[in-house]
């Protein structure tokens, strides 16, 4: 019997000024990114398949997603997310963000959604309600920063008129605007919110753009890092391993894509080829 599939893909060109306190967060290839990974979804057979672009893209709407695919997906399904927009932070009011020395990190790490910022702790809350067994492949093609704030250059999301490169993060201003006006919103998110990768039992592999404390560039038509995705796909790959190796290879020395990987480990799907939908019998690490 086939697996269940569930693909959501979520592109952001711009989001609404009034939930970020007059910023736009305008880009031009994020939309493009969309159609990039839903071709990739179609080609391996996804079953469900669903696009939410800038304005559809809230955070409501992602949420009831997952809320979906948590109840219909059963062990050995897989969920494909894919998300391209601006990379954003937020006061870690629930204190549970550390770096990786261990040390509180004093900041969670979101998605910058059309309405609002969404935060990974509420990623990890939706993951925990998956069964054990379900497979959870996440792409983003975002500037993942909770260390923004303490990052060695200055951060621009303006267009470089000689590259044509923006980058895909929020300007700590914004962000720190953002959250004063509505710190009781985001505070109140967070106080609600227990779970964290140890509390999952599906198996998560996620693919970022870039590490903290770099910036997720677009170059015209798309992200670099999807940008890349699609490329090295053109050959066969083998494993997620070896497609985090094939993204690597010749990127820019700036940007290094990561590879996280966390839940139930019993489960781990990293030695599948990308995008299987039939997973492995017994794979585990």
């Amino acid at each position: 019997m086939t697996p269940q599939s569930y693909a959501l893909h979520i592109g952001l060109n711009a989001v609404n000024p009034d939930s970020y306190e007059g910023w736009n967060g305008e880009l031009f290839a994020c939309e493009n990114d969309v159609a990039v990974y839903k071709a990739i979804a179609e080609k391996a057979g996804f079953q469900s398949i669903h696009s939410l672009l800038t304005k559809d893209a809230t955070a409501l709407n992602v949420l009831q997603h997952l809320q979906q695919a948590a109840d219909q997906l059963q062990a050995g399904d897989i969920l494909l997310i894919t998300y391209s927009g601006h990379g954003g932070s937020i006061i870690d009011a629930n204190q549970d963000e550390t770096n990786n020395f261990g040390e509180m990190d004093g900041f969670d790490e979101t998605w910058c959604l059309y309405d609002r910022q969404l935060i990974d702790d509420e990623l990890f809350e939706c993951f925990s309600k998956f069964k054990p067994g379900v497979r959870i492949l996440i792409f983003s093609d975002s500037c993942h920063s909770g260390s923004v704030a303490k990052a060695a250059e200055a951060v621009t999301t303006t267009l470089d008129p000689v590259t044509y490169t923006r980058a895909r993060v929020a300007p700590l201003d914004v962000l720190i605007r953002t959250y004063n006006t509505h710190k009781s919103e985001y505070d109140g998110i967070q106080a609600q919110l227990s779970a964290g990768p140890a509390d999952i039992a599906a198996y998560v592999v996620q693919f970022g753009a870039c590490q903290d404390d770099e910036l997720a560039m677009e170059v015209w038509g798309n992200g670099m890092f999807t940008a890349k995705v699609q490329e090295v796909l053109k050959e066969e790959i083998n494993s997620y391993t070896d497609l985090h190796i094939a993204i690597k290879k010749g990127f820019s020395a700036r940007q290094h894509p990561n590879l996280f990987h966390y839940g139930n480990k019993a489960y781990d799907f990293l030695a599948q080829p990308p995008f299987c939908i039939q997973p492995l019998v017994g794979t585990h690490e």
